[in-house]
């Protein structure tokens, strides 16, 4: 799953362990910026693939549509290059085996985040052995972007730059959207925000530049509706579960009986797959489920169809859709699902 962020820098945090994961986050950031270069220093470069250039001019042309049409924040992200090979974070998340409830690490500037964040898969999977030891379900995602809310000028990967243009408009905005709309504490409803942006910003995108009836723009709507299918999916799985945990039986039971819950949930999934008119799922068929699975993909893709019922009731306009969440984070208002429509 490529549209996924990391808050790189919650600083001021008590105790020596969390000290030293900072330090490390840290030290990578500072050996980005340091061995980033600037765009315009590779645009120049001799010999550079023209594909390559393609990419990155397409990525300012996106950049600027956000800022432009769509009321993003302006700043100097996608300034800078950076090569890497692989992905550019790690994601760990961990959720309780009895119970739909993620474990959490709060900070001071981000307030309470249901993930951690790493440059190198082996400190993730590190944190991930910790975890299962303390007895959570766990789950590792490898990410291609991260947002650092405006503290860094967030570079170009080069790995960003094998995605096809669908899905690297799609990242853009929503890495955009996090820098523009920030709810301190409320991890999953940035992520909510940033997936139902990032979705809509780039069928409208392909729509000014390639037409309405492209291939571009109905790629695009299909990628966007089977969000909207998965994040029923998704919905349905953790209503399921949820009720299976909240029956009167032991622990042990619960642990015991979950296992046919999930053959069930994937079997499920598997034969709503027909449904789906692009490929955008296929990790999961290969994943084995649990709490921390499910919770990791709901973070991202729960109740979307909300947000398009926000999107009907601003009179289809993406730009009002951000006035709304920017209007609510200036006043400090939580902006709960349950009223996003009111």
């Amino acid at each position: 799953m490529k549209r996924t962020f990391l808050l790189l820098f919650p600083i001021f945090l008590a105790g020596c362990g969390e000290i030293s994961y900072i330090s490390h986050l840290g030290w990578h950031q500072g050996y980005i910026h340091y061995y980033s270069i600037s765009v315009p220093e590779v645009l120049e470069q001799k010999g550079i693939d023209g594909k390559v250039k393609e990419k990155i001019l397409f990525i300012q042309e996106v950049k600027r549509y956000g800022e432009e049409r769509l009321g993003l924040k302006r700043t100097e992200n996608y300034s800078r290059f950076f090569d890497i090979r692989g992905p550019v974070v790690y994601i760990v998340t961990a959720c309780e085996k009895d119970r739909l409830r993620l474990r959490s690490w709060r900070f001071p500037i981000t307030g309470e985040v249901t993930y951690k964040g790493f440059f190198t898969r082996e400190d993730a999977l590190h944190e991930k052995r910790s975890l299962d030891g303390k007895g959570f379900d766990t789950f590792v995602q490898g990410v291609g972007a991260y947002s650092t809310l405006g503290w860094f000028k967030d570079p170009i990967f080069s790995s960003m730059l094998r995605w096809d243009d669908s899905s690297l408009a799609n990242v853009i905005f929503h890495e955009m959207t996090h820098a523009t709309i920030y709810f301190k504490g409320e991890t999953g409803l940035n992520e909510q925000v940033a997936t139902f942006i990032g979705n809509r910003a780039t069928i409208d995108f392909f729509k000014e530049k390639y037409g309405p009836t492209s291939m571009e723009v109905s790629r695009a709507i299909d990628e966007q509706e089977d969000d909207l299918l998965f994040s029923r999916w998704v919905g349905r799985a953790c209503e399921r579960l949820s009720n299976f945990y909240r029956q009167e039986i032991s622990r042990e039971q619960k642990l015991r009986d979950r296992g046919n819950m999930f053959l069930s949930l994937k079997e499920e999934f598997r034969e709503m797959r027909s449904q789906f008119k692009t490929d955008t799922y296929p990790d999961l068929e290969k994943t084995e489920l649990n709490n921390a699975v499910l919770l990791a993909y709901r973070r991202y893709f729960h109740q979307l169809d909300k947000f398009e019922a926000l999107y009907n009731d601003l009179g289809q306009d993406l730009r009002k859709v951000v006035e709304h969440f920017r209007g609510l984070q200036a006043t400090g208002k939580k902006a709960d699902l349950a009223s996003l429509v009111k």
